[in-house]
């Protein structure tokens, strides 16, 4: 009780001594931007010079949306700091006289403006006017000509007139287009004063306050900080590869979006990919309860929100395509390199600071930064599912010494664009697969070659069970003038019921993996083809079934 009792009085005397204290507004800049995936810390910095004696120091904050307990200020200077809040001030309602007065101002404006574009219609007669008298010219003229040929001094009269009313209607109307442009900015202004000033009762004054006790007459530095929403950015990479094969440049930039309500001029920008914790409490496990299922979730359902999340998926790799895609591989010369953004690993996350600084603006917009930038080493081979996709596709499998973030990814080859697609997150070291595209002189070609049912016994007695023979050729032929590297990938049927057998399985060759990536059934050849050579891989296999049983293959 008597803590409780200190506690009240402290707060009591500390609102007691900030009335006493006069608001000092600091202006304030900010320096720093620490940017994560959902929000962004703000941090801005002031000078001030204070004399001895409590002072009520205030730093406008123009965000939309803050974190009232993200905020938090240091002073540097020879005192005691009693407090640091947020605090959201009511604007007094504004002023009717400089409403009537931006009013008049207004209406002044427009009358002005009125009288410039009848001047413009005007010029537009008299222009028109000229252009009838020529085109009249053009039928009339040559007509009397046949007759009687006009003189050389009145030939001259008549262009000199036209010449001279040309020219003048041409510079009136320069003139003219002048001033409307310039009133036009002054009727902008005047509208943007008058609708600040009428929505004023709306608005809020938004402040980081802080109540320090000066010791003496002094200029100090002050630091403050806070968390804003409606600001993020997300990873978004791009691999080019070389026509020689020599290696993967891989780089990494940051999508940024912010509608803050405040613009970051040359602030400091640092990217975090830390995860933002929702909740400060440890995540907890309830028991575990067998029981009966309740009820099924119907098969429509399941396809509604299958779809939903396939749309959900589609919708951020489209955004994803924005600014990137678009950009023209410029190949002049020395190509500039990236400035790089520089990594440190913390306890929990990443952090990757600009070396230079940069501006963003408050507006609904993309703004797209290279973090990093780094040529790779990777391994080449030709990809192959012939009973998926009859194509062969040129990959390339590689490591990146820095840690990849889970991010949609743009592939070019040789400077050109070749598709997209979405790495999950890798750690520093771990191996991934980049699809390069198909190439048609690799040539792959699947068929069936035996597919023969035995039913009967000698062809006369009926069997219960059906024995189905299938046999598969597959081949592959290289048409490149070079040897390449080829990884096939294929599979047999795999039994899931005792009523149904596969035996008698014969693969020519001998696949090099077998229960490949962990699928039962799926088997993997890796083949080197010399230039212009062909071979062939042969797959076949019996099914039994009872009769009365449909197996589809």
């Amino acid at each position: 009780m008597k803590r409780c009792a200190v506690a009240v009085m402290c707060m009591l005397a500390l609102a007691v001594t900030s009335a006493f204290a006069q608001e000092m507004p600091v202006p304030s800049e900010i320096k720093e931007v620490i940017l994560f995936t959902d929000q962004a810390l703000v941090q801005v910095e002031a000078q001030a010079k204070v004399g001895q004696g409590l002072q009520q120091l205030s730093l406008d904050v123009r965000a939309f949306n803050i974190d009232k307990d993200s905020v938090q200020a240091t002073v540097f200077g020879d005192g005691e700091v009693y407090s640091v809040q947020f605090k959201e001030i009511n604007l007094p309602e504004a002023p009717t006289e400089q409403i009537k007065a931006l009013e008049n101002k207004l209406e002044g404006l427009d009358k002005t403006k009125s009288s410039y574009n009848n001047e413009a219609d005007v010029l537009q007669k008299k222009e028109a006017y000229l252009s009838s008298l020529i085109d009249f010219a053009k039928v009339q003229v040559p007509q009397d000509m046949k007759t009687v040929f006009p003189k050389p001094e009145d030939l001259e009269k008549t262009l000199n007139f036209l010449g001279t009313n040309y020219a003048g209607i041409n510079k009136d109307k320069e003139a003219l287009a002048d001033k409307i442009k310039a009133i036009d900015k002054e009727i902008d202004v005047a509208r943007r004063d008058l609708d600040m000033l009428q929505n004023r009762s709306h608005k809020v004054k938004r402040a980081v306050e802080i109540l320090f006790n000066s010791k003496k007459e002094q200029e100090m530095r002050i630091q403050a900080s806070y968390l804003v929403s409606n600001a993020g950015w997300q990873p978004y990479y791009k691999v080019d590869v070389p026509p020689d094969l020599k290696g993967v440049d891989l780089t990494m930039f940051a999508k940024i979006t912010q509608v803050s309500g405040e613009d970051w001029k040359n602030v400091k920008l640092t990217l975090s990919n830390v995860l933002p914790l929702h909740s400060a409490e440890l995540p907890s496990l309830s028991s575990w309860i067998l029981d009966v299922q309740r009820r099924v979730m119907s098969n429509r359902f399941a396809y509604d929100k299958a779809m939903e999340s396939a749309a959900a998926l589609k919708g951020v790799r489209l955004a994803a395509s924005t600014a990137v895609d678009g950009a023209q591989v410029l190949e002049e010369q020395k190509q500039a390199e990236f400035v790089q953004a520089a990594s440190t690993e913390l306890p929990i996350s990443f952090e990757y600071a600009f070396p230079q600084p940069v501006n963003i603006e408050s507006q609904d917009k993309e703004t797209i930064l290279p973090v990093f930038s780094k040529d790779l080493t990777g391994n080449f081979y030709y990809y192959a599912v012939p009973k998926v996709n009859a194509r062969s596709f040129l990959a390339c499998r590689v490591s990146s010494a820095k840690e990849i973030l889970a991010a949609p990814m743009s592939v070019y080859f040789s400077g050109r664009f070749v598709g997209k697609t979405y790495v999950s997150e890798k750690k520093p070291g771990e191996e991934f697969e980049i699809n390069l595209g198909a190439d048609r002189d690799v040539i792959i070609k699947r068929e069936k070659v035996k597919d023969k049912s035995q039913e009967t016994f000698f062809g006369k007695i009926e069997r219960l069970t059906v024995i189905r023979e299938l046999g598969f050729k597959i081949t592959v032929e290289n048409l490149k003038d070079k040897p390449v590297k080829l990884k096939l990938i294929d599979s047999i049927p795999v039994s899931k019921t005792d009523k149904i057998e596969v035996k008698d399985v014969k693969l020519a060759p001998e696949p090099a993996k077998t229960g490949y990536q962990d699928k039962e059934g799926v088997m993997l050849w890796e083949t080197e083809l010399k230039p212009k050579e062909k071979k062939e891989i042969s797959i076949e296999f019996t099914v039994t079934y009872p009769k009365d049983l449909p197996v589809e293959f």
